[in-house]
Parts: C-alpha cells; structure tokens; sequence
C-alpha cells in the first residue's frame, strides 16, 4: 500500500518538475489549504505520537517483558505506527511541492504565452 501511495505522489512530483503539469493558482488554491491542514495534523500526530513513546509496562515476568518489547516494535518499528506517519507526512510534503511547482508552470506557460502573443501583435 505505502508503495502506491509513494509511487503515484512521486509520478506526479516527477511531472510537476518536468513541466508536463500545470495548473491555475486559484484552481489549487482549495487543495494547497487542504493540504496544508493535513501537513499541521500530521505534525500534531508524529509530536503526540512521540510523548507516547515511553516503555511498554506489561508486567514484571517474561512473558510482559516480551509482549511489551513487540509493542514497541510495532508502535516505533518499520512497518509501524510512527512509520507510516512519518511516510504521510513526506509524501505530502512532496504532494505539496509538487502543486506549487505546477502553480509556477502555469505562471510561466502563460507569461510565455503571452510574450509570444504581445510579439505577434507589434
């Protein structure tokens, strides 16, 4: 599932920065405060995910000693919690570029557009 996620954000920061995507400011507006909302979420996740990171205390015998250190795993390790936060918030942080980057495409096809337009016209 990470790999999907990750593969379609990258395809589309990969088309973002090689000018193939475009789009008006006021078009992405909405989804760059979107966005921008999950980053400051995330942010809050991963800061309180990290206050709970403390040992697991299961019980003084063996078999809690065991089980807490394998809830930790799952809760710190790298297919775990705090991973899949940290995935979330990289890859909309490279969602996030990436439509900043097609905003700036926008811009400058259309200056383009019309420096060759003003050009035709003198």
């Amino acid at each position: 599932m990470y790999e999907a996620i990750g593969g379609a954000v990258a395809a589309f920061s990969n088309a973002a920065m090689s000018g193939q995507v475009s789009i008006e400011a006021e078009a992405a507006a909405d989804a760059l405060k979107k966005l921008g909302k999950v980053k400051d979420q995330i942010s809050v996740l991963v800061r309180n995910a990290r206050g709970g990171a403390s040992d697991v205390q299961l019980g003084a015998n063996p078999i809690g000693q065991a089980m807490a250190v394998k809830s930790m795993g799952r809760y710190d390790g790298d297919d775990s919690f705090m991973a899949a936060l940290t995935l979330l918030a990289d890859q909309t942080a490279k969602a996030e570029t990436a439509l900043k980057q097609c905003i700036a495409n926008y811009v400058d096809e259309d200056e383009l557009h019309q420096a060759t337009y003003n050009r035709t016209q003198q």
